[in-house]
């Protein structure tokens, strides 16, 4: 169900300014043009997997203050945690070539990122420059046909009921090829422990149009 969360450009800026950061100085800590971050504050442009991991990774938070949800400390998972996301629980990050829905992020440095998502681009000419990431991948097509395109291998056509697994720090698309929406669960590792920061901010590439970054929660 929706609610009333901020969007990723307010809750950027409320990070910036509790911080007391300047464009110029989250430009510098997180290597993204001045100009980009103004139009995310304003929720004129959308980021990427890669952007979103880039901009939690400089400014060493957690990927989920960029969903506006505070970490006090992020403690590892206690034993015998638990979370369980339900049917309309998670927060989805719609971008030019997927739409993906976090799972369980209530849990703050988790070693696996749990996602549902929606294939939208369907030609690699179109999809930008191939993703890449700390860690592993682990995806199972759960609708429709994917092709797999990486810089290492010869593309790779995957059906419902089928699934690969990778090491994510080779440039990957995935890339929509049956006559129906592909819908995909991936399962990505962050390297060294590391939580979702290491992975929401991979999701796509340059995403130059309005912003489409829309929050869920349970």
């Amino acid at each position: 169900m929706s609610d009333s969360k901020p969007s990723l450009g307010e809750s950027l800026k409320a990070l910036r300014r509790e911080s007391g950061w300047t464009l110029t100085q989250v430009s510098q800590m997180s290597g993204l043009a001045i100009s980009t971050l103004s139009k995310v504050e304003n929720n004129q442009m959308s980021l990427t997997y890669d952007k979103l991991l880039q901009l939690a990774q400089g400014l060493n938070v957690d990927i989920t203050e960029l969903f506006g949800v505070k970490k006090a400390g992020a403690p590892p998972i206690a034993r015998g945690a638990r979370v369980v996301s339900k049917v309309d629980d998670g927060r989805i990050v719609e971008t030019p070539n997927y739409i993906y829905k976090f799972l369980c992020t209530e849990l703050s440095r988790k070693e696996m990122i749990p996602m549902l998502g929606t294939v939208t681009s369907e030609s690699i000419d179109a999809f930008g420059e191939l993703i890449r990431h700390p860690g592993q991948e682990f995806t199972y097509v759960l609708e429709g046909e994917v092709e797999l395109h990486t810089d290492v291998y010869e593309a790779l056509r995957l059906k419902a009921g089928e699934s690969v697994y990778f090491e994510s720090t080779m440039g990957h698309a995935y890339i929509s090829v049956g006559d129906t929406p592909a819908r995909i669960l991936c399962v990505c590792t962050a390297a060294s422990g590391q939580s979702e920061q290491i992975l929401i901010s991979a999701v796509s590439q340059a995403a130059d149009g309005p912003a489409s970054a829309e929050m869920l929660v349970g």
